[in-house]
C-alpha cells in the first residue's frame, strides 16, 4: 500500500489533478478558442500547463495552489482601501447583530498546523462557493451578514476559493505564517472585537485592526496574525475579486473552479471530513444549472 502523501505535497497534487481535469474536460480548449477578452487567461493556462514559465512573483508572494495571474498589480496591502471596504464599514451594525447570536455558540476549530499557539475558531457563511451556514447550522444562519457581503462591489462569494466567515482568536493565539491558495482575491477584515496588541502582518508590514474598520490586503503574500492579549479577538473575513481582474476573466475562473470534481478537490484541502458528504451533494446539485460550468466544460 502506498503511503499517504505528505501534507506539503497536497497542493501540488491538487494542482496537477485540476490541470488534468481541465484538459480532459474541455475547459482548456474552450478558453483557448475564446476571443481577445481572455488573452491573459490563455497565457495563464499555458503557465499551468507548463508550456511557458511563470513571471517572477513579487517578494513574499507564493500562493500554494494557483500561481500568480499575469498582469495584476500585486502588493500586500490594498491602499487606498477599495469601495467595498467603506461599504462594509457602513453596515457594521447589521454584522454585529449576527455576531451577538454567536457569542455562546461553538465554532469550528482550525486545524492545528495553522495555529502556532492558542485557539482559532470560525463560523463560515460562504465556503467553497456555497452558503454553508444555512446548510450546516440553520439555527445560526447569518442572513444579515450574508446580505451585506453580497451587496459589496466585487464580492466573490461564488468563487470556491473565497471565504465569508466570522474568525475568532482566543487569548494568546498566534497563527503561523502562511500563504493563500491563490492570488485571485482581495481579503477584507472587519474589526469587531479588537483587543490591544492584536495585529496582522502581511508581507513585511504589520497593522493593528481597528474596531468597525476594514483592513484590505492580499493573502497570497505571506501573512500571520497574533492576539497576545487576554481577550477574544473577532473579525469578519470577506473576500472580493482582485480589482485588476476583468469580468470575462472572473467568469472563466469561476468556470474553472466550480466544476464538481475541481470543487471536491479544493474542499478536501481544508474541510473536516464529516462535513464533506452534504457539501459534495450540494456541489452536484447546483452544477446542473451552473452557467459558468455549462459554458466552458464538456458534460
Amino acid at each position: 500500500m502506498n503511503e499517504a502523501p505528505e501534507q506539503e505535497d497536497l497542493p501540488i497534487q491538487v494542482r496537477e489533478e485540476l490541470i488534468r481535469l481541465a484538459v480532459t474536460g474541455g475547459f482548456v480548449d474552450a478558453v483557448l478558442a475564446a476571443g481577445p477578452e481572455l488573452e491573459r487567461m490563455k497565457h495563464y493556462l499555458r503557465i499551468l500547463l507548463g508550456d511557458i514559465a511563470p513571471p517572477p512573483a513579487p517578494p513574499g508572494q507564493a500562493p500554494v495552489v494557483f500561481p500568480p495571474f499575469p498582469g495584476l498589480e500585486e502588493r500586500p496591502w490594498r491602499d487606498p482601501p477599495p469601495e467595498a471596504a467603506s461599504a462594509l464599514e457602513q453596515q457594521v451594525n447589521a454584522v454585529r447583530n449576527d455576531l451577538a447570536r454567536l457569542e455562546s455558540s461553538p465554532l469550528l476549530h482550525y486545524h492545528t498546523d495553522i495555529v502556532g499557539t492558542g485557539r482559532w475558531t470560525v463560523h463560515p457563511i460562504y465556503f467553497a462557493g456555497e452558503r454553508v451556514d444555512r446548510l450546516f447550522w440553520p439555527e445560526l444562519a447569518m442572513d444579515s451578514t450574508a446580505r451585506v457581503v453580497r451587496s459589496l462591489a466585487g464580492e466573490c462569494t461564488d468563487l470556491p476559493l473565497g471565504d465569508v466567515m466570522f474568525s475568532a482568536h482566543a487569548p494568546a493565539t498566534r497563527a503561523v505564517p502562511g500563504f493563500a491558495w491563490d492570488g485571485f482575491r482581495m481579503r477584507l477584515h472587519l474589526g469587531l472585537r479588537v483587543p490591544e496588541g492584536s495585529a496582522i502582518r502581511v508581507g513585511t508590514e504589520a497593522r493593528a485592526w481597528r474596531t468597525d474598520r476594514v483592513l484590505a490586503f492580499h493573502d497570497s503574500f505571506e501573512h500571520e496574525t497574533t492576539n497576545p492579549s487576554n481577550e477574544r479577538r473577532v473579525v469578519l473575513i470577506a473576500d472580493c475579486w482582485h480589482p485588476d481582474l476583468t469580468e470575462p476573466e472572473r467568469e472563466a475562473l469561476l468556470a474553472l473552479t466550480r466544476k464538481l470534481e475541481v470543487r471536491a478537490l479544493l474542499a478536501q484541502l481544508r474541510l473536516p471530513e464529516s462535513l464533506l458528504p452534504p457539501l459534495l451533494a450540494r456541489f452536484e446539485e447546483v452544477e446542473r444549472a451552473d452557467r459558468w460550468v455549462w459554458r466552458y466544460w464538456r458534460r
